[in-house]
């Protein structure tokens, strides 16, 4: 009886391989999920690779970077990355689909924030062009939609139209409500995402610039084209940090001031 008693609370502290342990039969999460999952840590490795590729897709072009490159870059071995990303098609479709991630995500927060069609406009917009230049790590790669596999080209197309569909509706919006003068939402939008699309083109992030300061300067530019009643005042201050303000046009990356 000692003996069976015995392996039953050998049973219990047994572990189950990632630092956690059971005990009488619930799993007790290791450290008390101070740490994050095995799952989390894979998420975020996947994150990193993905943020590599892309400015290693910035600077090489998708043609022109291996998967070689990438792990180069992130100090691991081109093995390691397969066990996350099973080629480098993938990591650049992974690369637009997080860029219509955060689209989709500044739009929501756009149409719930603001008052009028141009300010959700503004907010959605400086959303995305902030995730851009920043966290997603300057995807130019969105500009090499050509290299995606046919499958993968209409999976995007679908998500891009409906992105483009919200931000025409928007601008709809403003021109009912009288933020946005009258325009053709179409052509609007996409003088606009063309603007913004190329910033990742030139910004660098160890410029004069944080990725907060350029957003909220160059979203404020290209939307007073459309705007009913321009705001002169508005200088792009916002995001702080000793960087300077933006108020007048940044100098592309390679050029001299």
């Amino acid at each position: 009886m000692q003996a069976r008693s015995g392996t039953r609370k050998a049973k219990r502290r047994r572990s189950n391989g990632d630092g956690s342990r059971s005990q009488q039969g619930t799993a007790v999460p290791a450290w008390g999920n101070a740490l994050p999952s095995r799952s989390e840590r894979a998420e975020l490795k996947r994150n990193s690779i993905f943020r590599e590729a892309a400015r290693c897709f910035s600077r090489a072009g998708f043609h022109g970077t291996s998967m070689d490159d990438i792990a180069e870059r992130l100090g691991v071995t081109k093995a390691a990355l397969y066990r996350y990303v099973p080629n480098k098609h993938e990591v650049l479709f992974a690369t637009f689909n997080l860029a219509m991630d955060s689209s989709f995500a500044n739009l929501d927060r756009g149409e719930k924030e603001g008052s009028n069609g141009l300010e959700k406009l503004r907010i959605a917009l400086r959303g995305y062009l902030e995730d851009l230049i920043g966290k997603l790590g300057h995807p130019v790669v969105l500009l090499e939609d050509s290299a995606l596999l046919p499958d993968q080209s209409r999976a995007l197309i679908r998500r891009r139209d409906e992105a483009e569909r919200r931000f025409r509706k928007l601008v709809g919006e403003g021109i009912e409500d009288g933020s946005i003068a009258p325009c053709d939402p179409k052509l609007a939008v996409f003088a606009l995402l063309g603007a913004i699309n190329w910033v990742p083109k030139w910004y660098r992030d160890d410029g004069e610039w944080t990725a907060a300061q350029v957003s909220e300067s160059l979203v404020n530019l290209v939307t007073r084209s459309i705007a009913a009643h321009p705001d002169p005042h508005r200088t792009g201050k916002r995001g702080g940090g000793k960087r300077r303000s933006v108020t007048t046009q940044p100098t592309p990356q390679g050029e001299k001031k």
